[in-house]
């Protein structure tokens, strides 16, 4: 923390400390969100997740969606099957390579979306607007290299072999 961004008299260990416990309950507070979407969807949560990227990319192709899932193609495939068959998304031809499909949500999974996440994003958008550009910019950067942080420990611990290709750990898949 630097000290622009540091309050007079405050203590940076404590400063970080009280961002840690604020991202622990966010997560929290998310995984909430997420069950609730999920089951107005009528979808699973990694089917959720999996919507959210297509959501994100516009349109992606499997092997990346697979990637970003850190999933096997196999069990994307499945997950796609699912989607595809609640009217959530599509396959289609990729117009820039014959051979190569894309993933595209459906109008039906946009609409639902907008109506279960059009009042977080607005407020979230409301608040933003309570802060500085440079609170905003130093937020930003501070997420970014936080999911960073979360993406190369994750890419370990898989490669370890301490989870699964869904990211369950070793511990989970042994006791169940």
């Amino acid at each position: 923390m630097d000290a622009l961004s540091t309050p007079p008299g405050a203590d940076p260990r404590r400063l970080a400390e009280t961002v840690m416990l604020e991202l622990r309950a966010l997560s929290t507070v998310q995984d909430r969100l997420d069950y609730y979407a999920a089951q107005r969807f009528g979808i699973n949560r990694t089917d959720l997740r999996a919507l959210d990227l297509i959501g994100q990319a516009g349109a992606i192709s499997p092997t990346a969606l697979a990637a970003a899932l850190g999933m096997s193609t196999g069990a994307t495939s499945a997950v796609l099957n699912r989607l595809e068959a609640a009217g959530y998304a599509r396959r289609e031809p990729d117009p820039d390579h014959r051979r190569r499909t894309l993933v595209r949500q459906t109008p039906r999974a946009e609409e639902l979306a907008e109506e279960i996440f059009a009042p977080v994003i607005g407020g979230t958008l409301s608040t933003a607007a309570t802060y500085s550009d440079t609170a905003l910019a130093s937020i930003a950067e501070f997420l970014s290299a936080h999911r960073e942080l979360l993406y190369s420990y994750l890419t370990t611990v898989s490669q370890d072999g301490n989870t699964d290709d869904t990211g369950t750990p070793a511990s989970a898949r042994d006791n169940p």
